[in-house]
């Protein structure tokens, strides 16, 4: 059996998540300076179809970004272990071109949760220091529309390459 190398991970995958986790601390810093600004208790779940919200204390203005981080880890984990060729019972390992597919695919849903979710922390900051909201109820479902793209293309993309193997 031959052995297969790590895959490099795609140069611009590195330069897109530096990019997106600049603009990602850069909200969560927005909301720092803000943060004496905020009322006890903000908005901390909200409708898209009214104007109801049920109200919590304003560190909770910080439990968005921290499972978009700890979802961004876990994308982000999981984008290095495809580089790794993983034995599988009676198949061959996966190509190179398959693993990148997976890469690819984990890095484009990894930054896309972050950018979508620091939106959603500055939504969350304009709504509690009491003005208009930026998030509207057809982003979310846009942004549910693009990254289930995102993984149907993965997944589309890696089958189209193990039957041209």
């Amino acid at each position: 059996m031959q052995h297969q190398q790590k895959t490099p991970i795609p140069r611009f995958c590195h330069h897109l998540t530096i990019i997106v986790a600049i603009i990602f601390f850069a909200g969560i810093t927005a909301t720092l300076i803000q943060y004496h600004k905020l009322p006890a208790t903000i908005p901390v779940l909200q409708s898209f179809t009214s104007d109801h919200a049920q109200l919590g204390p304003k560190i909770a203005i910080f439990y968005l970004p921290f499972v978009a981080l700890m979802l961004f880890l876990l994308l982000h984990y999981l984008e290095i272990k495809a580089a790794y060729p993983v034995l599988r019972n009676n198949k061959p390992p996966l190509s190179h071109k398959q693993r990148q597919n997976g890469i690819i695919t984990f890095c484009l849903m990894k930054n896309s949760i972050l950018l979508y979710f620091t939106y959603s922390l500055l939504n969350d900051l304009t709504i509690a220091l009491g003005r208009d909201r930026i998030l509207q109820q057809w982003h979310a479902y846009l942004f549910l529309l693009f990254l289930c793209g995102i993984f149907s293309l993965g997944i589309v993309r890696g089958f189209l390459l193990e039957k041209r193997q």
